[in-house]
């Protein structure tokens, strides 16, 4: 464990010491916490939140609005604040979605291999032979126009992709030695999966989410 914490803090030196990864981190951290906090941070709250406010309407910049107003005097800068709020939920809800999904199916894949392999990832290939902003549009004029349905339809033509990931880990992972001693030991194949071979899949995991 000390030394699992003395890598990380490594690690985070070596970062800290390039000037651009500071400054992209500092961006990042700032845009985050300005949609974590938007209605605290946004100007005019209520019109970021949608409220119009037709004298206003396309003003110029000013001390006033920084940014002007939009064609129903509602203020940029707050619409842009609360937008990114909106942004950031749907990205975390979307890959949370595609790696719950996508992740354990891949581990499945790679671990029993065979009739199961080949269903899973044929399943996963028929997904990806669509054209994914041609699914996601008919999924949503299929289920009604929502964020909730929206979220959903970018999800499904993207799982396949951590699916792929994590069978392609697991394959290399499920011979090492210390799978070999887990099975040697009488170890369940839950266990096995879940506590031995998930675990040094969720680097290639989390970065993939980052990315994405």
């Amino acid at each position: 464990m000390r030394a699992r914490t003395r890598n990380y803090s490594q690690a985070l030196s070596l970062i800290l010491r390039i000037p651009l990864t500071v400054f992209g981190l500092a961006i990042i951290i700032i845009l985050l916490l300005l949609a974590l906090f938007a209605p605290y941070v946004a100007p005019y709250p209520e019109q970021g939140r949608g409220l119009s406010n037709l004298q206003e309407r396309l003003r110029p910049p000013s001390l006033k609005h920084p940014m002007g107003t939009d064609n129903l005097g509602r203020d940029l800068l707050s619409r842009i604040i609360y937008g990114a709020r909106v942004s950031l939920k749907a990205a975390i809800i979307v890959v949370l979605i595609v790696i719950g999904f996508g992740a354990p199916l891949g581990l499945i894949a790679g671990y029993f291999g065979g009739k199961t392999d080949e269903l899973i990832m044929r399943f996963a290939d028929m997904i990806l032979a669509f054209p994914s902003l041609l699914l996601a549009i008919a999924i949503v004029a299929s289920t009604g126009p929502s964020l909730l349905n929206a979220l959903i339809a970018i999800s499904v033509p993207w799982w396949p992709w951590y699916t792929r990931l994590v069978r392609g880990q697991v394959i290399s992972l499920k011979e090492m030695q210390f799978v070999e001693s887990a099975r040697a030991v009488g170890a369940s194949r839950l266990r096995i999966m879940f506590r031995h071979i998930l675990p040094n899949c969720l680097s290639p995991i989390f970065v993939q989410g980052t990315l994405d």
